[in-house]
């Protein structure tokens, strides 16, 4: 009982530390020192289109056609529902996707790229064909 009270006493004592955030909030992103730095333009790419899952949910919209929620977790393997949820907001609010809801029973959301989301295509392209020359070239040397 009493090591539990002298654990809250130091927990209580210890200055809050903010969590470290590796994305720069849109207000800052556009102050003049970030836009003087040389890696502003990988910064806002990889505010709006980086992490593990939204260039993945990019490629599988590829096609131009609409993918409902299910057919894009059924596109994108191995993603949570709660992290292909957030993705989509966060695409939807990048306008890199649009979200277009039907007013039917039951309800139907479908998702399509945006021009703006368009737009990475050639570049995610360059990235599959680069991981098609040295990946598996080095898979086989491993």
């Amino acid at each position: 009982m009493k090591k539990e009270k002298e654990k809250k006493k130091k927990r209580a004592k210890r200055p809050a530390v903010p969590a470290a955030s590796t994305s720069v909030p849109p207000a800052q992103a556009d102050t003049p020192v970030e836009q003087a730095l040389p890696d502003a333009p990988l910064s806002y790419f990889l505010q709006t289109a980086g992490g593990k899952w939204k260039c993945r949910i990019l490629w599988a919209l590829r096609d131009g056609k609409g993918l409902r929620y299910s057919e894009l977790k059924h596109a994108v393997a191995g993603v949570t529902d709660m992290m292909l949820s957030q993705s989509l907001k966060e695409l939807y609010t990048d306008k890199m996707v649009s979200r277009k809801q039907y007013q039917e029973i039951p309800p139907k959301v479908e998702y399509r790229l945006t021009d703006k989301g368009a737009a990475l295509l050639p570049a995610l392209t360059a990235v599959c064909e680069w991981e098609g020359a040295y990946a598996s070239k080095e898979q086989v040397s491993s």
